[in-house]
């Protein structure tokens, strides 16, 4: 999509005259609410310092995409509702590169580095039936990552007052703290039958999570602490001023 767009959007801005400089420029997330579900609100704000440079800062809610039950015998059933909330900030620092661009900040190609900050917490029951337990399970999940990175993205003018922001590539290194807790006492194959559930959804909803968690991911509770690959991208709609 986004080379795609690229192209349409790059004509468009040398149709654009100049205008007089606005320094600030409040900003919202379009592509994590793609991407995890819409309860994932993001807000931006991004400060011009000189031609060349600007900071920016991100904040807002995080949420996990809806868990899914895919266990295909009766032993375990996921169960609706529970905690879901999270929270992000961001910051960065960029350079508009002057050999690259017509125009000056926040307009074109930039480069810089960043830091991340992400929570999730989510909590859901599960109706457990085994030869060790009959009931229902709380579990509470919990992801805190801390990224650091350098990152490459566009900042195309759309109107006098609109633009469209990619942060287009983003490596980083992270370090993730993971947790998981049930409410009951559980032997360990229960406990298993569980954790492989958590471990499937984290599979599928985080590309990379079980490279991440030493490559089985959870085996059982408590506080998982690693190190690993951290990436950024983001899609932003913004409004000048």
């Amino acid at each position: 999509m986004v080379f795609i767009v690229i192209p349409s959007l790059s004509f468009c801005q040398n149709e654009i005259q100049e205008i007089s400089p606005f320094k600030n420029t409040i900003r919202y997330n379009l592509s994590k609410p793609t991407i995890f579900g819409f309860g994932n609100i993001i807000f931006g704000y991004e400060r011009v310092l000189s031609e060349t440079r600007s900071f920016s800062i991100d904040f807002g809610l995080n949420r996990m995409p809806v868990f899914e039950n895919k266990n295909e015998n009766n032993q375990i059933t996921l169960l609706p509702g529970g905690k879901n909330r999270g929270l992000q900030i961001s910051a960065d620092y960029r350079f508009y590169l002057k050999s690259e661009n017509k125009y000056e900040a926040p307009r074109g190609v930039y480069i810089g580095p960043y830091y991340s900050y992400n929570t999730f917490n989510r909590s859901k029951d599960w109706e457990l039936s085994t030869s060790n337990f009959d009931g229902i399970v709380g579990s509470n999940l919990g992801i805190k990552i801390h990224t650091i990175g350098a990152e490459l993205g566009y900042q195309f003018q759309l109107s006098k007052r609109f633009v469209l922001d990619f942060v287009l590539f983003g490596p980083g290194v992270g370090i993730y703290n993971l947790q998981t807790d049930f409410d009951s006492n559980l032997d360990t194959e229960d406990s298993e039958l569980i954790l492989g559930q958590i471990n499937d959804f984290l599979s599928s909803k985080f590309p990379g999570f079980n490279s991440v968690a030493d490559g089985s991911g959870f085996d059982k509770t408590g506080s998982l602490r690693v190190g690993g690959l951290g990436y950024r991208f983001m899609i932003n709609i913004g409004y000048r001023f």
